[in-house]
């Protein structure tokens, strides 16, 4: 979904109505509401614009700051668990500068407002780049991704994570609830784990892909279940 869609169901689902203007380099965008719904209405937007800057921006930023030889999967892995790294305090610190009000110009706020939250990754991504050499290596490479991930507060304690055919079945049990889905493809799937960042993972049954199960047991500390395995094939 676009980042407009996104917001046009935060409106919907705060009672106002939402519609949106596009030219070749801006996108303008009005709200508006029952003055009863205002609060809600303000509050959903923000944090919709918190997220917007943590996650989407963050990710483009950085992409344009680190240039890597490394092959696609591993970059977009990368980049996703320095998205997902200090999520918490960077998210604290755009709500501190967001000050929702008529007129807000994202760009503004962004390039004038959060200057601390650019120096941050400005610092992140020389920090890649000076380290470029080490990150080529795939061990290394995950050595490091396990590293930061370890400073990622956990969406989930547990997760359980099995191979049928090409998905992955992933399901958890909570203390009020159970979930439980497929995942297709292996990126997706390390994907999901870094920005779930679970404490403990299980694995059952086969794996066919020795990499992902490698990659699994060396980054999430993955526990293998009596009949896991994986195959030699990748």
């Amino acid at each position: 979904r676009t980042m407009e869609e996104v917001f046009a169901i935060k409106v919907k689902k705060a009672g106002g109505i939402f519609a949106d203007v596009k030219n070749e380099h801006r996108t303008s965008v009005s709200v508006a509401g029952e003055p009863n719904s205002k609060t809600a209405l303000l509050n959903e937007l923000k944090g919709c614009f918190t997220d917007m800057f943590a996650t989407v921006v963050k990710y483009d930023y950085l992409k344009k700051k680190i240039k890597l030889p490394l092959e696609r999967n591993s970059y977009n892995l990368l980049l996703h668990t320095l998205v997902a790294f200090d999520r918490e305090n960077e998210r604290e610190l755009i709500e501190n500068e967001l000050v929702m009000r008529d007129g807000i110009a994202l760009d503004g706020v962004f390039y004038f407002k959060l200057g601390e939250l650019r120096a941050r990754w400005d610092e992140i991504a020389e920090l890649a780049m000076a380290n470029a050499s080490y990150l080529i290596d795939e061990d290394t490479l995950n050595e490091l991704i396990r590293f930061l991930i370890s400073a990622v507060n956990p969406k989930i304690m547990r997760l359980e994570v099995s191979q049928q055919d090409n998905r992955y079945n992933v399901s958890a049990h909570l203390p009020e609830s159970e979930f439980e889905y497929n995942i297709i493809g292996t990126e997706q799937l390390l994907l999901y784990l870094i920005d779930i960042a679970p404490l403990e993972l299980k694995l059952h049954g086969n794996f066919t892909d020795k990499r992902l199960y490698d990659k699994l047991i060396h980054i999430f500390d993955a526990k293998r279940a009596d009949n896991c395995e994986a195959n030699n094939r990748r």
